[in-house]
């Protein structure tokens, strides 16, 4: 399911929010067309959950991220409910992160890490083999944040903007276009 692993990890990297807190995420190709838009719910109990829509507004995706202590589990599904993989991430008090994404039959298919600092971040992404597949890097507050995707080369892949209060836990990466689920 490529068009969902375009997506960036803009709402996880930003300040602090509180509960019923929603954002959209608008992701942009090198051309500035939109590819995709996701919208973000944090619920009370601390639950986000992610509607990840095509360019022309049809839902291709869904995501559920549940935090416990530092560790965030984060089930992935396509438009008919079916599971298309998840991912588990483990924080430190330091401002890093390290995420392992899994197919649906569990197989591991990449890693990312985050480390931020201040309102910047960077996440480098790998695939199953240990290969460098791109990075992210974020730069904005809970308010308003950008990011640029690169891959491999250093190349731009895309951006994308995030707009209203996003919900911050968990702190979890959408897999990039060379990570696969």
């Amino acid at each position: 399911m490529k068009p969902l692993l375009l997506s960036t990890p803009l709402l996880f990297l930003l300040v602090a929010a509180s509960p019923a807190q929603t954002c959209r995420e608008v992701v942009r190709d090198t051309s500035g067309r939109i590819t995709q838009t996701i919208d973000h719910q944090e619920s009370s109990n601390g639950t986000v959950r992610s509607v990840i829509r095509d360019a022309s507004g049809r839902t291709i995706g869904t995501s559920t991220s549940q935090t416990n202590g530092s560790s965030t589990r984060t089930d992935y599904r396509d438009a008919s409910g079916r599971t298309t993989g998840t991912a588990s991430t483990n924080g430190s008090s330091s401002g890093s992160s390290h995420t392992t994404y899994r197919d649906a039959s569990n197989r591991t298919t990449g890693t990312a890490t985050t480390r931020t600092n201040g309102n910047t971040s960077r996440t480098d992404f790998r695939d199953a083999s240990n290969r460098s597949t791109g990075n992210q890097t974020t730069n904005g507050s809970s308010g308003f944040a950008t990011g640029t995707r690169r891959d491999a080369s250093g190349r731009t892949t895309g951006s994308s903007t995030g707009s209203g209060t996003c919900p911050t836990i968990p702190r979890v990466p959408m897999p990039h276009a060379g990570t696969k689920r």
